[in-house]
């Protein structure tokens, strides 16, 4: 009894998206009709999805291994901050102005 209703299930899907493809059902969005048929093809161990060839193997570029031989250039040394002590003297003695919000 099982196996009638899922062929009674496999064939009415199938006829609704022959309908709907065929434009006899032009309202109707055929992607649950489309689940249903691949769900109940699937419990006859039919599968409905497209399987690859040989053109699709052949269309693969095979993978390259880049090979970097020089070391990058290290990086430049960095001017050393002057401490605080030094900045707050600096201001101290007016060499620098000090900085004002919105200037």
């Amino acid at each position: 009894m099982g196996q009638v209703i899922r062929i009674a299930i496999l064939s009415w899907s199938a006829a609704l998206l022959t309908a709907s493809y065929a434009g006899m059902l032009s309202k109707m969005d055929p992607t649950f009709i489309a689940t249903v048929f691949t769900a109940s093809a699937a419990t006859f161990g039919i599968n409905t999805m497209k399987k690859g060839g040989e053109d699709d193997e052949k269309k693969e570029d095979p993978r390259r291994e880049e090979v970097v031989e020089t070391l990058p250039e290290p990086p430049a040394p960095e001017e050393v901050a002057p401490s605080l002590e030094a900045r707050v003297e600096a201001l101290e003695e007016g060499q620098v102005q000090p900085r004002t919000p919105g200037a």
